[in-house]
């Protein structure tokens, strides 16, 4: 499971000594990233980010205060003159703090910028020495549509610069602990805020064999002690077709104990149609074909075996924090599922059996099956 402590050190900055809040990755190093957060954001809030981006494999200085360019520079100095820190850095910025940083832009790689404040003011030119996302949640809010046009006005969007709005969400979306955190928006703006900073200083991971190893343990090895190792150490997995899996490492690991290895058709196989890769996820496409010669609760809990086979076309959505399984959405046909074991009578029902997972193999199957009567009709129709 993936662990990660947390270290204070004094600094000596912003006019007094201050205490700021270092971690780093399991590996013992990693690309530089300074957050800096504004000194009303709790310091559990501060905390949860710097504990996050760690995980993400970076070496993290956590500070909250009132910044001015200078004390950035400051605080990027102490980060990058650690040993620990290695192959570049970049800043990540909420609030008010944004504008400081903008100024000394040319100290980093790149900059992810939260709910930034007071950019009307800003006038420094180094912001497109190097990439810049914003991110605003803008529900309930009044003032931030200068604030979003001059972000759009002082980015160099040929460097992969962006900006991002949010309206579902209010200002402090991504601080975990603060009254406005939004759990789903969080997760989409962390995506983006990955996919320039991994683009520009890594780390690089290869999710499709981390997830392989994974699922090695799963299916072979059957080892759920091992399995789990491959994991954070509060993951989930969620069977969406029928609400299969655990949250969290104790239910999770009884899942896999009672309900997942063990349970694992003796004739099963699958075939990939395709991966797709992200900055901290992978969506996989799969053809997934077994036999269902035992009792298996993730498909078809309460009925007893019924000896059919199954070919399903399945979708895993996997996503990642560094280097470990952090969730899985896992996606399939339950209607196609439950015909093929002959449970469900579909006759007159526009529900495909495994003809549905044979033609994501083979496009030419036939098309439009359920509505032949209809399709036959509008042949001689122009098109």
């Amino acid at each position: 499971m993936q662990t990660t402590s947390i270290e204070e050190i004094a600094l000596e900055m912003l006019g007094q000594n201050e205490v700021g809040y270092f971690a780093v990755n399991d590996s013992g190093t990693g690309p530089g990233l300074l957050l800096v957060c504004d000194a009303d954001v709790s310091e559990n809030s501060l905390l949860h980010r710097v504990r996050l981006f760690a995980q993400e494999g970076y070496a993290v200085l956590g500070l909250k205060g009132k910044f001015e360019p200078d004390d950035v520079i400051n605080a990027a100095n102490t980060l990058s003159s650690r040993k620990d820190c290695v192959n570049g850095l970049v800043c990540v910025a909420h609030g008010s703090v944004v504008a400081a940083v903008l100024h000394v832009a040319a100290s980093f790689n790149a900059i992810v910028s939260f709910d930034a404040s007071n950019l009307p003011t800003y006038r420094a030119p180094a912001v497109t020495e190097c990439p810049v996302v914003f991110q605003f949640g803008t529900q309930n809010t009044t003032n931030t549509d200068i604030e979003i046009e001059t972000a759009r006005t002082i980015i160099d969007s040929t460097n992969g610069s962006r900006v991002y709005v949010w309206p579902e969400a209010c200002p402090a979306f991504s601080l975990k602990g603060e009254p406005t955190f939004d759990h789903r928006v969080d997760s989409l703006a962390h995506t983006r805020t990955l996919e320039l900073v991994r683009r520009m200083v890594g780390p690089y991971y290869d999710y499709v064999e981390l997830f392989a190893e994974h699922v090695r343990h799963e299916f072979e090895t059957r080892d759920v002690d091992a399995t789990m190792a491959t994991m954070i150490e509060d993951p989930y997995v969620n069977h969406v077709a029928t609400l299969a899996g655990g949250i969290g490492h104790d239910m999770l690991k009884h899942f896999y104990k009672y309900h997942f290895v063990n349970q694992n058709s003796r004739d099963r196989n699958s075939i990939t149609v395709s991966h797709t890769p992200g900055p901290d996820r992978v969506v996989m496409e799969l053809v997934v074909r077994f036999k269902h010669d035992q009792i298996l609760d993730r498909y078809f809990p309460g009925i007893p075996p019924t000896q059919q086979f199954v070919e399903l076309a399945t979708v895993l959505i996997v996503k990642f924090r560094g280097d470990k399984v952090c969730h899985e959405h896992i996606y399939w046909d339950q209607g196609s599922a439950l015909k093929q074991i002959g449970v469900l009578d579909a006759d007159h029902l526009p529900v495909a059996g495994a003809e549905a997972a044979r033609k994501v193999l083979d496009v030419d199957l036939p098309s439009n099956i359920f509505m032949k009567d209809t399709w036959d009709e509008s042949q001689d129709k122009p098109v």
